[in-house]
């Protein structure tokens, strides 16, 4: 049975997962080329007119993955440090933003910052995904077992996609589309793990829990009538 503590937890992770979205579509909505085109991450790059926003929005959704893993703390133990390692690495994405067009190798020249903030990113969002399969794996609650699993069976196919056209293609349409369409879901699992963790606990009823103690009772008082009968 989760705590008050847990559950307020939970639900800031929604909020944050919520508010973040929304932030970050918001400024990318303002960019020069359509949504679907460059990488997330240009979003925060200093000649964009809403940088700040779109930095609050990843703040925010590193917060919800840090603030999951305490809702799950009790649950499943080793998500928590998982959860909040890639919370932190969300903080530093958040906190470095790359240069305009936020070139990585192997095919673009880039800075320091550049690698330092897709590398955060990276492992943000990694960590994450192993957060996920391991409440896959060994949650006790079967609600959140099965959703972690379908999330992960969703997750999986386009991060491994987006993964190797980093590496043969680079930015390009097929990237910056994979990389969307691999990080909703991430995103999507948190809200939905911290809705589920909200909801109020199924505990047996008395009907169902009294017949086990009933029974050597009522046995007893059988043989002890009949025991005045004889």
């Amino acid at each position: 049975m989760l705590s008050d503590r847990s559950r307020w937890a939970a639900g800031l992770a929604v909020a944050g997962a919520v508010a973040g979205t929304a932030a970050v579509m918001y400024a990318l909505g303002v960019l020069p080329e359509p949504w679907t085109r460059g990488y997330i991450s240009e979003g925060g790059v200093a000649t964009s007119p809403r940088d700040g926003i779109y930095r609050a929005g990843i703040l925010a959704l590193a917060g919800s993955l840090a603030l999951l893993g305490v809702a799950l703390r009790r649950l499943v133990p080793f998500v928590y440090a998982i959860a909040v390692a890639a919370g932190a690495f969300g903080a530093v994405s958040s906190a470095v933003s790359c240069t305009p067009g936020c070139p990585l190798p192997p095919y673009e020249p880039s800075t320091a910052p550049d690698l330092v903030h897709a590398g955060a990113s990276v492992l943000a969002v990694g960590l994450a995904v192993v957060a996920m399969a391991v409440v896959a794996l060994i949650s006790l609650q079967p609600m959140l077992r099965t959703t972690a699993r379908v999330f992960l069976a969703v997750t999986l196919p386009p991060a491994l996609l987006l993964v190797f056209g980093l590496l043969a293609i680079g930015r390009g349409l097929f990237t910056s589309v994979l990389e969307r369409v691999a990080v909703a879901p991430v995103v999507v699992w948190v809200a939905a793990t911290g809705v589920l963790l909200c909801l109020p606990s199924r505990t047996p009823g008395v009907a169902g829990s009294q017949p086990l103690a009933a029974r050597p009772k009522m046995t007893t008082r059988i043989g002890a009538g009949s025991e005045r009968d004889g």
